[in-house]
């Protein structure tokens, strides 16, 4: 119970929450610009640029989801902290060197080494988890996605400006002091309390794969956070070309596309600071079967707009059943796991996730590219409604006082 819990749980919390912030910030300055980097680096032609900019997302992606069990396994043995300082102080080591490169060899090897050595949101998720009270983990889960978000609208933006300021190469070096600043205050601020496990027989990194994959309770999560992140990622590389096609030719395009990812973000932060609050009435399984249901009928009627300001309403509509989605089913992976193994477990459902956001993009743009723009709403809104229908036959809502 709370009581057993160190006073010290909310700083921890709230320094985690503002370092997550910070890290998915300066992860946010340099995507954006991808391109942009790849021309200045010497990739041509145009063709060339758009293949390299896939291969260095997926990249990351699939070595993020091969190493996150490991580094989640890694988490219950040495502690939760530790693996927040390895996420975000060699994050911000490799993300500075990539303004360095000087061919795009260099850069996918960098970009690989940074899905290798980073996961900062499942390293912090872990470490929330073990050092909030359980009373206090569906908040506790909502406060720190509400930073993911806030770092991941407003990264490009900020991102944007600096690169106007220091130029491209320069956005690198500044986004890797800001994951060494992130990384020092968590270091300075955050206390654990981590007892290293006394079990002579722990079970090894394939064993522990195996029991994640058998089992009836964390597989329906990963599965869950797998296809979220993939209907989240589906329409990335689409939506500023919608944007485009709605839009007139006086109209700011660039700023409509941002505005349109933005108020998803926007409305995602609000819903995951304040869904706790509803979780308390209604259960956890429940707000997750409305969730999944409420964000299939918003992205459909995507499909078939008209104008953009419909597009901007149904996006922030969109937000705020999605911005419930994450925290819950992380929430629920931590209440129906051991504290000894929420290491894992998160590393788990993070390889999930990585997985997700590898295919998201590769299958809206194939989709888009084979049966046009619509159909990759259209798709989505199915996903959703099947991972309602999962979340109904096989997730379990969390026992409320588990033994001890």
């Amino acid at each position: 119970m709370s009581g057993a819990v160190s006073p010290s749980w909310r700083t921890s919390l709230y320094v985690t929450c503002v370092a997550q912030a910070t890290a998915m910030l300066a992860f946010g300055f340099v995507l954006p610009f991808l391109p942009l980097y790849l021309k200045e680096i010497g990739v041509s032609p145009d063709s060339a640029v758009v293949f390299w900019s896939g291969a260095l997302v997926t990249s990351t992606g699939i070595s993020l989801a091969i190493f996150s069990p490991i580094w989640g396994a890694l988490a219950d043995r040495h502690g939760r902290k530790i693996m927040v300082l390895r996420s975000m102080l060699v994050g911000g080591l490799i993300i500075a060197l990539m303004g360095l490169v000087q061919n795009v060899e260099q850069f996918l090897v960098l970009r690989i080494l940074q899905g290798i050595f980073t996961g900062t949101i499942a390293a912090a998720t872990a470490l929330v988890a073990s050092i909030v009270p359980r009373e206090r983990l569906a908040w506790s889960m909502g406060l720190l996605q509400t930073s993911v978000y806030v770092g991941i609208s407003a990264g490009p933006v900020l991102g944007g400006l600096i690169a106007q300021a220091v130029g491209i190469r320069g956005t690198f070096f500044v986004a890797g002091a800001m994951l060494a600043v992130a990384g020092i205050f968590v270091w300075q601020f955050v206390h654990e309390h981590f007892t290293p496990p006394t079990l002579t027989k722990r079970p090894g990194f394939i064993e522990t794969m195996g029991i994640g994959l058998r089992s009836p309770i964390l597989m329906p999560l990963m599965v869950t956070l797998l296809l979220v992140q993939l209907s989240s990622a589906i329409v990335f590389p689409i939506l500023p070309l919608f944007v485009e096609r709605l839009s007139s030719a006086s109209d700011p395009v660039k700023l409509y596309a941002g505005l349109a990812f933005g108020a998803t973000a926007v409305f995602s932060a609000l819903a995951a600071l304040f869904y706790s609050r509803l979780v308390d009435r209604s259960g956890y399984r429940r707000i997750l079967i409305l969730a999944c249901f409420g964000a299939a009928l918003f992205f459909l009627p995507q499909a078939f707009v008209a104008n953009i300001g419909q597009f901007l309403l149904l996006r922030a509509g969109l937000g705020i059943f999605f911005g419930v989605l994450i925290p819950a089913t992380n929430a629920i992976v931590g209440l129906s796991t051991p504290p000894e193994l929420r290491g894992s477990a998160y590393g788990l459902t993070s390889s999930a996730t990585a997985v997700g956001n590898a295919i998201g993009p590769l299958l809206g743009s194939t989709l888009a590219a084979s049966l046009g723009y619509p159909a990759v709403f259209i798709a989505t809104a199915g996903v959703l409604t099947l991972l309602g229908l999962w979340v109904i036959t096989l997730v379990r809502e969390p026992v409320s006082n588990p033994p001890p």
